[in-house]
């Protein structure tokens, strides 16, 4: 894309950047720069701040008297939600982009997502996002994330991919800003979790998306001791309050949308997880217990029979005992059982094997405990050999669950697209199978990351993956990593979120 010239006071540019600014200043400064700093000239940017009570305003004020194509805009405070809304209705832009202003944007983030909006005339386009941790990239908080931004893809519905819902975030992305003034999408006032049903939303009604595979911002956590940003804080009561909130709005979004039924309810089981996550904060505290199991039970009755099976057994058992109310259960099952899991084999299927398989005193249904496909503490390699000419793995996974899905591995890029799929060599040992990977293959990029993946699909469609961590290796195996070839070295990388290939 030639890149124009910046634009002039009165001339409307192609991407209006709105910041949304709230006490960030010891991080202001670097995340302005990244921002005046693209490669894409034809910007404007838009800082919104929610009466800080830092030096914030004064920086971008600053910046302001610096840069004529950087705005400054004080407002009261009212949250992040009113803040960006307000950015996008002064948006000159044909797109808008909205970041956090602790965040950094990639120099060549926004010509990478411009060039493919403007040639696709795009509702959306995404990018890929990385942590910033201690000046460091990490793709380890990520879950599904890496998969949708794994390869290039468009798509004119979100039943062209629905795994794209797994990013909810804004602020990798550029939105046409009419798209998002004629369906009238925006982010709901006071809503800390603003972001995932606004996202959402826009995903069902826009008619092209585009995602690109390269990295275009850095979501940076703070550092201990700073002031920490909503997402550190999700085993708070208040905090998680908000998050049960905003996923029960997006239900609602879609209340007198029939078409949207399935779209809905394929949120709402990634709701559940999410939410999920901050279960193990009731062990240790009764205050968030009570706040955590309302929340709950008000969430699953309003979601009503859903199929949760894609969630895996513990989860699906932890949603039993909290619907029933059985929260001695659950802090038992969170708090005393290891990431190892031990499996009982029932006429023919396998099942989670813990205290309440069975148990007559709390009557739950075994099809909470099955175990359908792998499962986290539930398989793990057993060894893992790199040499010239291939990179073998072995698979320990109970044979049953074996026989009712199919498993395979890939090495997938992490800094761009491509990915290669392991050759199964069949069953060598009870519960142990063998795969392969030929590493004689012609299209490494030097200097790349490949992380290593596993992949699962049941007969009647459930499928997933998991990036292998070190929980899903025998104890005290990291340590015999990195092993080396000529073509590179496999290692456990926080970047790749796991183990990983780096290639020389």
């Amino acid at each position: 894309m030639t890149q124009p010239a910046l634009p002039g006071p009165d001339a409307a540019p192609l991407l209006s950047i709105v910041v949304l600014v709230y006490n960030t200043a010891p991080f202001l400064r670097e995340c302005l720069d990244s921002l005046l700093e693209q490669d894409y000239r034809n910007i404007e940017v838009i800082a919104i701040d929610d009466a800080s009570s830092d030096d914030s305003l004064a920086i971008c004020r600053e910046y302001e008297a610096r840069h004529p194509n950087f705005r400054c805009i004080s407002k009261h405070n009212e949250g992040g939600a009113v803040s960006g809304n307000l950015g996008v209705s002064l948006a000159r832009g044909r797109y808008v982009a909205l970041v956090d202003s602790d965040d950094v944007v990639t120099g060549d983030g926004y010509r990478l997502l411009m060039e493919q909006a403007v040639q696709a005339d795009a509702d959306i386009v995404i990018g890929r996002a990385a942590r910033l941790q201690d000046g460091k990239l990490s793709s380890v908080a990520f879950l599904y994330e890496p998969y949708v931004w794994s390869r290039r893809r468009s798509f004119d519905s979100v039943d062209g991919f629905p795994d794209v819902i797994h990013d909810c975030f804004y602020w990798n992305k550029v939105f046409r800003t009419d798209f998002l003034r004629e369906n009238g999408l925006g982010m709901v006032p006071g809503l800390l979790y603003a972001d995932r049903p606004f996202v959402h939303r826009a995903y069902w009604y826009s008619q092209r998306t585009v995602i690109i595979p390269d990295l275009v911002y850095h979501w940076r956590r703070r550092p201990e001791g700073a002031i920490a940003s909503i997402s550190q804080n999700i085993r708070q009561a208040d905090n998680f309050i908000d998050r049960i909130r905003s996923m029960k709005l997006e239900w609602h979004d879609f209340d007198d949308v029939p078409a949207a039924a399935g779209y809905r309810r394929a949120i709402a089981v990634a709701n559940l997880q999410r939410a999920l996550h901050a279960a193990p904060g009731i062990v240790a505290s009764p205050s968030f217990r009570k706040v955590f199991i309302a929340q709950m039970q008000e969430l699953l009755a309003l979601y009503g029979e859903l199929d949760c099976r894609a969630l895996g057994a513990r989860r699906c058992l932890y949603l039993e005992l909290i619907r029933r109310g059985e929260v001695e259960a659950l802090c038992f099952l969170l708090g005393v059982t290891s990431d190892r899991g031990w499996i009982a084999e029932i006429d023919g299927a396998c099942y989670w094997k813990q205290p309440f398989l069975d148990n007559p005193e709390i009557a739950l249904p075994r099809s909470a405990m099955r175990l359908e496909f792998p499962n986290i503490g539930f398989f793990r390699l057993r060894d893992i050999s790199l040499d010239e000419d291939n990179l073998g793995l072995t698979l320990e996974l109970h044979d049953r669950i074996m026989a009712g899905c199919e498993v395979w591995f890939e090495l997938h890029a992490i800094q761009g697209e491509g990915s290669w799929a392991f050759q199964p060599e069949g069953r060598t040992a009870e519960h142990r199978w063998r795969y392969r990977l030929d590493m004689r293959l012609p299209d490494w990029k030097p200097g790349n990351l490949y992380g290593l993946v596993l992949h699962y699909r049941t007969a009647d469609g459930i499928h997933g993956r998991y990036r292998i961590g070190p929980a899903m290796v025998p104890p005290g195996w990291p340590a015999s990593l990195p092993l080396r070839s000529s073509l590179g070295s496999l290692l456990f990388s926080a970047e790749a979120g796991g183990m990983g290939l780096a290639v020389n």
